[in-house]
């Protein structure tokens, strides 16, 4: 009984574990964004623009020593991409709905920006922001006003996120 519990216990934490598996996101515009922004900025070692179960995240992995403006710009530019309807239409509704429909009611997903310092997994801070506007607790995310990306949160993960002002 305690070598099944044991098994039991195992399988379902390697389940857990392996649940968010990420998927690359490619399309024409994003391929184009990519070159550009990298060419614009020489301080951006590499970018994965890659999409999970309830969210879109581009990951800029940083060369050591860049200043804290030049990833704001890189925000700024991304978060203007992201509000294109070109984006809506072939990143979210084409390519991530593809992967991701529930049916008719298919929930938008959370943006994320991420920084990374260099090539480590964790980022040092992160944008993100929400097609939906806030909530109740308990209530389903598409029961809520519409925002489309309007609003961003700063988090690095130290204090409370807070909003971005334009």
């Amino acid at each position: 009984m305690i070598k099944r519990s044991i098994s039991f216990l195992f399988i379902f934490m390697l389940f857990l574990t392996g649940c968010t598996t990420y998927k690359n996101v490619k399309t024409e515009q994003l391929t184009d964004f990519k070159k550009s922004v990298r060419t614009e900025y020489k301080e951006i070692a590499d970018l994965k623009i890659q999409m999970a179960p309830t969210r879109v995240a581009f990951n800029y992995y940083l060369k050591e020593n860049t200043d804290k403006e030049v990833s704001e710009k890189i925000f700024i530019e991304t978060r203007e991409l992201i509000l294109t309807e070109e984006f809506k239409e072939t990143t979210i509704e084409k390519s991530y709905f593809k992967h991701y429909a529930e049916g008719d009611d298919q929930p938008y997903p959370h943006i994320i920006i991420r920084f990374h310092s260099n090539q480590k997994d964790k980022a040092d801070y992160e944008y993100m922001s929400s097609y939906y506007g806030t909530g109740v607790e308990g209530v389903n995310a598409t029961d809520r006003s519409i925002d489309n990306y309007q609003t961003w949160y700063f988090d690095d993960y130290e204090k409370t996120p807070v909003i971005v002002t334009p």
